[in-house]
């Protein structure tokens, strides 16, 4: 779990009541209540990130049901992998009596394999593998794929672990789920590039070739994305950049950020001698009209038809 997790630990009710400074949550300025009967620390979760909220709400659920196995994104979430927005609730599975959705928790009641079950920190959770293929039979395409990239780019699990645990779960979603993994691709270096590809897919584009490397006329190499090939033309070099890039890349590289666009620039002046580079952030892979546009200008071939309907304003 993440540092800034640790940082807050929730407390129940009766453990703040019990304890020697004898507290009274629901009355207590220096505490927020988390879920009905626990509570945390009002600085630290006032500061605290998105992923490190909903993690807390995770340890909530434990903290009065400590049986909950957690499944789905709540699952992904306690073993560090990229889920998506943050859901509106702590998904659990299992046997209990209790099914549907009570005081913030959906719990599906299924029985579940015991190899399907694993243990992270003292919470106990289904698998990587049985988490990615649960997300991918119910989620969009964009987030599924973006979790088995990671997945299978840090070597979290492999595509036949994913899809044996698919094959014991409901064959609803199983479709979309085969899709997802047979999609992804461990190559993929950031979400936003697992994103851009499933875009680049259903705008009906050829499929690109993923981080290739690129010597150009300095004799200097140059890892670009994506290459997409056009016959009889120099490829386009398809690069995803985060709104943080070049701030990310200075410290990184411990330089000023006026140096790392520097950097950046020699590098696309000595890809610009062997390909087109073609770039494009978060908002026009949000908006896939945008990103429609960047391809389509760059001559990228267009084999399929498009398989996502425009909005008017995108």
């Amino acid at each position: 779990m993440t540092a800034d997790h640790q940082a807050i630990r929730p407390r129940t009710k009766r453990e703040l009541a019990g304890g020697p400074a004898l507290r009274r949550p629901e009355r207590d300025a220096g505490l927020a209540r988390v879920r009905r009967g626990v509570y945390a620390e009002s600085s630290a979760f006032a500061d605290a990130s998105r992923e490190a909220r909903y993690l807390l709400r995770i340890r909530a659920v434990h903290a009065v049901r400590p049986r909950a196995i957690v499944a789905r994104e709540s699952a992904l979430a306690l073993h560090g992998i990229p889920y998506g927005l943050e859901p509106d609730a702590v998904y659990t599975v299992g046997g209990s009596k209790t099914a549907g959705r009570k005081a913030g928790v959906v719990h599906a009641q299924i029985p579940i394999d015991a190899r399907d079950v694993t243990m992270v920190g003292d919470v106990r959770a289904t698998t990587v593998a049985y988490a990615l293929a649960d997300v991918a039979r119910r989620g969009d395409a964009v987030d599924s794929v973006s979790a088995i990239d990671w997945a299978l780019r840090s070597a979290r699990t492999t595509k036949p672990a994913i899809r044996d645990a698919l094959a014991r779960q409901s064959k609803r979603g199983r479709a979309r789920a085969e899709w997802a993994i047979g999609f992804a691709d461990g190559r993929a270096e950031s979400v936003g590039e697992s994103w851009s590809r499933v875009r680049v897919f259903e705008l009906g584009f050829a499929a690109p070739e993923l981080q290739v490397l690129v010597t150009g006329p300095t004799g200097r190499g140059w890892r670009v994305d994506m290459r997409f090939d056009r016959p009889g033309r120099r490829p386009v070099y398809g690069e995803f950049d985060g709104m943080q890039k070049y701030g990310v890349l200075a410290q990184q590289q411990g330089k000023r950020g006026v140096e790392a666009l520097a950097d950046e620039k020699l590098r696309d002046d000595d890809l610009l001698l062997t390909g087109d580079p073609a770039h494009w952030v978060w908002d026009d892979v949000l908006r896939p009209a945008r990103l429609e546009q960047i391809l389509a200008r760059y001559g990228v071939p267009r084999p399929r038809p498009r398989l996502i309907r425009m909005s008017r304003g995108a």
